[in-house]
C-alpha cells in the first residue's frame, strides 16, 4: 500500500512539474547567445530601423515607457540621430559611443505581407543574421504601412546587444496585426518584447 502511495505522488509530482513548466510556443522561439549572463542594465537605449520617422519614434517610445513602468530604464533614440544620416560602420561609433548606455534593443521592420499575396517586400544590403551591431548602418529599412483595409501582417526583429560586446545576444522574431492601425501594432510589439526578454532571462 505504501509502495502505491508512493508511486502515485512521484506521478502526481511529475504532472504538476511538467505542467508548471513553460516553454515558448511555436513561433516565439528566440536566439539568445550562448555564455549570456542576464544582469541589470542602468539605461537600455531603443533604437528603430524604420526609415518613417512616425513609425520609428513610435515603437521606440512606446517600448522605452513600457520599460519605465516595469522598473527598467528605456530610452528612446528618435531624437538623437537618423540612419539615413549614417553611411559607415565609423559614423555609427561616432554617434553611438557618447551616449551613455549599457545595452541596446534594436527594431528591425521587416516589411509587411497579406494574406492575399502572402509575399513579403525584403531586400536586405546586409545579411539579416549579422551579428555585430555596426553592421546596421546598411540593414533594410520600411515604413509600417498604416493601410487597414487588408489583412497586413508586420514583421518585426527584436535583437539586444550589449555596450561590452556590440554582438547580438537575444534576438526574436515578431508577427503583428497591422489591422488596428499604427497605434495599436506598437503598443503591441512593445509588450511582446518585453514579455519575451524577461521570459528568456534577458532582462
Amino acid at each position: 500500500m505504501r509502495i502505491r502511495l508512493w508511486l502515485f505522488a512521484v506521478l502526481f509530482g511529475g504532472f504538476i512539474t511538467s505542467c508548471g513548466t513553460s516553454q515558448p510556443a511555436a513561433g516565439t522561439e528566440s536566439y539568445i547567445a550562448p555564455g549570456y549572463k542576464k544582469q541589470k542594465y542602468s539605461n537600455i537605449l531603443i533604437l528603430g530601423t524604420m526609415k518613417d520617422i512616425v513609425g520609428r519614434k513610435k515603437a521606440e517610445t512606446a517600448l522605452a515607457d513600457l520599460m519605465n513602468r516595469s522598473g527598467y530604464k528605456g530610452t528612446a533614440t528618435y531624437n538623437t540621430f537618423s540612419l539615413a544620416d549614417i553611411h559607415s560602420k565609423e559614423e555609427l561609433k561616432a554617434v553611438i559611443e557618447p551616449l551613455k548606455f549599457d545595452g541596446i534593443i534594436v527594431l528591425e521592420y521587416m516589411g509587411a505581407s497579406t494574406q492575399i499575396s502572402d509575399k513579403t517586400t525584403l531586400s536586405s544590403t546586409t545579411p539579416l543574421t549579422s551579428w555585430n551591431f555596426f553592421d546596421l548602418y546598411t540593414s533594410p529599412a520600411y515604413d509600417f504601412n498604416y493601410e487597414t483595409t487588408t489583412q497586413k501582417q508586420g514583421r518585426v526583429l527584436a535583437s539586444f546587444y550589449t555596450r561590452e560586446k556590440y554582438e547580438k545576444q537575444w534576438s526574436s522574431g515578431i508577427q503583428l496585426s497591422m489591422n488596428d492601425g499604427l497605434e495599436m501594432a506598437t503598443e503591441k510589439l512593445a509588450g511582446t518584447v518585453l514579455a519575451r526578454m524577461m521570459r528568456d532571462k534577458i532582462l
